[in-house]
């Protein structure tokens, strides 16, 4: 959707410099500066949507980050209420601490897991949005370089 408001920006921004009026044996032309600059600003109002969207995927990482490092804190917290419940309840105290530190490393394994995964899929989620841009940014210099050659290209025919 973008790409279509964009290209019809150019487009009417084509249309605005190739029928502007041109200064004799210069090959110039005389533009309203206040109508270019508008032509700009609707170009750029095309652009925020994927701002707004880089803008969430970070904000949706840290989320993610928050709560995965809240489910590490929970299960930390879990293995050790669960380890001293263990050991209250035991009689035998050796067997409470070893489950207590099983506990606490299935804990921490499966905290750090968490934190990978989340870490492994913002990256792929900020690379997705990279590449989009990239291609963004792609189309809009090809649409620059169509305008400036149809504007040679008509500049040749007139003189």
């Amino acid at each position: 959707m973008y790409k279509r408001e964009l290209e019809n920006v150019l487009r009417d921004l084509e249309e605005t410099v190739s029928g502007a009026s041109r200064v004799p044996l210069t090959g110039k032309i005389l533009v309203d500066g206040d109508v270019v600059l508008e032509y700009v600003d609707k170009i750029y109002a095309t652009l925020p949507e994927e701002i707004r969207q880089a803008r969430d995927v970070l904000n949706q990482s840290d989320k993610l980050l928050e709560n995965v490092e809240g489910q590490g804190k929970r299960i930390l917290e879990d293995a050790r209420t669960h380890a001293m419940r263990m050991v209250e309840e035991s009689e035998v105290m050796k067997e409470a601490h070893l489950k207590a530190a099983e506990l606490m490393d299935q804990a921490e394994k499966a905290a750090q897991e968490l934190h990978h995964q989340s870490i492994m899929y913002s990256d792929d989620v900020l690379m997705q949005l990279e590449m989009n841009l990239e291609k963004i940014i792609y189309s809009i210099k090809q649409s620059r370089d169509e305008l400036k050659d149809h504007y040679q290209h008509k500049n040749k025919k007139t003189l």
